[in-house]
């Protein structure tokens, strides 16, 4: 069996009946492909009890998938050809050559005076802060607080933070309501920045993320969002796999958000707000995904967000199935808590498409358990209990082998050359990717944050890679 965990165990209780209905599906699934493929071959395809159609209901559930996948083929596609000229934008605007004014009228040159606000909410991360804040005070523009909240601790996050700096403060907050909203507007008071970064008490930054971040905030910006690298890719085997995962669907889709209109989604960690614009929307909201909600809120305002694919945000990945299994259903539920309220700007077309997934993801649960169930009826009764309607193998293999192929050139886009040796993984990804069946089951069990918090510290030395990297990009658009 492969090696998923890392080599601490988890604070949290036991995720053992999740992960053993994690693994009951993906043999689900594989139950259902290799039979298909042995009928396919052998010719032997069984009687089926026509009397009872379930068409009306697996046709739309198949439209919806297939739209999922033109959705996913668009958002490979337009990155593909976008994203060294959402590069090269980045680069001309923090050119010193070029003269941009903010909407204030600040021009580019007074930016090195400005301050920048560096808002970390913490709880319980002693392993991780004391990295994290010294990071943040090597940044190149050096107007800069750093405000860590430690959000009612038990352990010594506090005492780890406060490393002697007067560029630091930070604060011990107890309070009866728990949630990572509740720090960040207590640090939003605190700060005193006109720009407030917003950080996970396990990231840390490029040195030059907020240098070549504020002058992308034009008129009528209010965010802008930067890139992120896993610190931990080699960690073991699942960080390697969730790195795949943020390489194939986090810059990409902010890629294609930021075109389509400059509205790229806040990603939670690693983005700069304008402190004015939040307090005038409401500040931070205590939802369990309050980086979207704030998103469609911002948009609904006629605000833009930017992408920065030259800002890089170094953050974990969760190394044990327990606590990935914790934070991917809260955010499943966050996901889902959100389609009960309609506040998507309503010209945003693919934030509209972005509340696909996870209805895609529940039709494609049941598109898998209805085959499941009637295949393992028919080893035991000799026929199909009923008919439905289904994508012919085939098309499934020129879907399969053309999004294989698509992932691999993402691959190559985001690492050059080196992203060839993320390929073998890719089969393994995109069954690991059943992941997601559980996550929204285990969904409408989350009652709120108690509980899922993400454990950190489990880290390898991934920033002299990324930085290397973000190196290589900057070189090779100036060479274009």
């Amino acid at each position: 069996m492969l090696k998923l965990a890392g080599s601490r165990k988890s604070g949290n209780q036991s995720e053992t009946k999740w992960k053993i209905l994690f693994f009951v599906l993906i043999g689900f699934w594989a139950f259902v492909l290799f039979s298909t493929i042995f009928g396919r071959l052998s010719g032997v395809y069984g009687l089926v009890d026509t009397s009872v159609d379930l068409s009306y209901i697996t046709i739309p559930l198949l439209a919806i998938v297939l739209l999922y996948t033109a959705v996913t083929f668009f958002v490979f596609i337009t990155h593909l050809l976008t994203i060294n000229r959402t590069k090269r934008q980045q680069l001309k605007l923090c050119s010193p050559t070029t003269q941009t004014s903010l909407p204030d009228g600040t021009k580019k040159e007074q930016l090195k005076n400005t301050l920048c606000s560096i808002i970390i909410p913490s709880r319980n991360e002693e392993s991780v802060i004391r990295h994290s804040v010294i990071e943040c005070l090597k940044q190149t523009h050096k107007e800069i607080e750093v405000i860590v909240v430690c959000h009612n601790c038990t352990d010594k996050t506090f005492e780890e933070a406060n490393i002697g700096d007067s560029r630091v403060r930070v604060f011990d907050l107890r309070t009866k309501e728990v949630g990572k909203g509740v720090a960040l507007n207590y640090g939003v008071d605190k700060a005193k920045g006109q720009y407030l970064l917003i950080l996970d008490g396990d990231g840390s930054l490029s040195p030059d993320f907020i240098e070549m971040a504020l002058p992308l905030f034009r008129e009528n910006y209010a965010a802008v969002q930067g890139r992120y690298f896993p610190s931990n890719r080699n960690y073991n085997f699942l960080t390697k796999l969730l790195s795949i995962e943020g390489d194939l669907w986090s810059t990409p889709f902010m890629t294609t958000r930021s075109l389509l209109g400059k509205k790229c989604p806040l990603g939670g960690t690693g983005y700069i707000v304008k402190k004015d614009i939040l307090e005038k929307v409401g500040l931070f909201s205590n939802h369990l995904v309050d980086d979207f909600e704030l998103t469609f809120r911002l948009l609904r305002n006629n605000y833009k967000i930017a992408f920065a694919p030259l800002c890089i945000d170094y953050d974990e990945k969760p190394p044990t199935l327990d606590i990935m299994l914790r934070q991917r259903a809260r955010w499943a539920k966050g996901f889902l808590d959100l389609l009960k309220s309609r506040i998507t700007e309503p010209s945003d077309l693919l934030g509209h498409i972005s509340w696909l997934w996870p209805i895609a993801t529940i039709a494609s649960l049941v598109m898998l358990m209805i085959p499941a169930y009637a295949t393992l009826h028919f080893l035991l009764y000799d026929f199909y209990p009923y008919s439905y309607s289904y994508l012919p193998l085939d098309l499934w293999t020129v879907l399969t082998i053309s999004i294989f192929a698509l992932q691999g050139i993402v691959l190559i886009s985001e690492h050059g050359i080196k992203g060839m040796k993320y390929f073998p993984y890719l089969p393994i990804y995109n069954v690991f990717c059943q992941y997601s069946f559980v996550t929204y089951i285990k969904a409408f069990f989350v009652r709120s944050w108690g509980n899922t918090k993400t454990e950190h510290g489990f880290t390898t030395d991934s920033k002299k890679q990324a930085a290397e990297m973000a190196f290589d990009d900057r070189l090779t658009i100036k060479r274009d």
